[in-house]
């Protein structure tokens, strides 16, 4: 049954279901707060639900006996399985790649157009504003979306679970294609911001500075 859920909390749901947890038995065997359980649970159910931090979701992996990265990825702290992608999806990013940089902004203007979700016309739009040698400067500093995946995928990456844990970061890791090092200090300093803000114990995701809102 959880192979099927596509969110966050339905598939913690069924979980709980099979390993027979309530909500006060697994926030026990966590060790988190019957709080934070309830507010998984309706992540990706109710838009009004926090992003829950990382180290929430590996205590609630422990506990139930799971794969963390499988929280993770519904929690969009990873991008979806490569196998989630269809093979046409990945042919015709192979081909926009090869594109010159004017005729992927005409692609891009199409989908922003035809896109039905305004988050999506919105992450579009900021892609396309995005200076044309953002790759070569590492990121667009107007993207947010960018940040946040940058600190999540580092977070998973290094297994982070306190905010000191930021200085484990090697220049050699590699973000959005280029080494960690190479990124503009500016981005550099957002990123580990973001990520100690993130690993915090009043870590509230509402109070994060707009800018690095998706």
């Amino acid at each position: 049954m959880t192979q099927s859920a596509t969110t966050l909390g339905k598939f913690i749901t069924d979980l709980m279901e099979a390993r027979q947890h309530s909500n006060r038995s697994l926030a026990a065997a966590a060790g988190v707060s019957e709080g934070a359980v309830r507010n998984i649970l309706k992540y990706g159910e109710d838009p009004k639900a926090r992003e829950p931090d990382a180290r929430t979701l590996r205590l609630i992996a422990d506990a139930l006996r799971v794969n963390p990265l499988r929280l993770y990825r519904l929690a969009g702290y990873l991008p979806p399985a490569p196998d989630e992608n269809s093979v046409r999806a990945e042919y015709l990013a192979d081909v926009f790649d090869a594109l010159p940089p004017e005729k992927q902004d005409a692609v891009m203007g199409v989908l922003e157009a035809m896109a039905d979700e305004p988050s999506q016309k919105t992450a579009i739009k900021e892609m396309r504003q995005s200076s044309d040698n953002a790759a070569l400067e590492g990121m667009d500093l107007n993207f947010p979306a960018m940040i946040r995946d940058a600190a999540n995928q580092l977070i998973v990456r290094y297994a982070m679970t306190v905010p000191t844990e930021v200085n484990r970061i090697e220049p050699d890791t590699e973000i959005a294609g280029n080494a960690w090092r190479d990124l503009p200090l500016s981005t550099r300093e957002r990123i580990t911001a973001l990520i100690r803000h993130k690993l915090s114990l009043n870590y509230d995701p509402t109070m994060v500075d707009p800018e690095w809102r998706e």
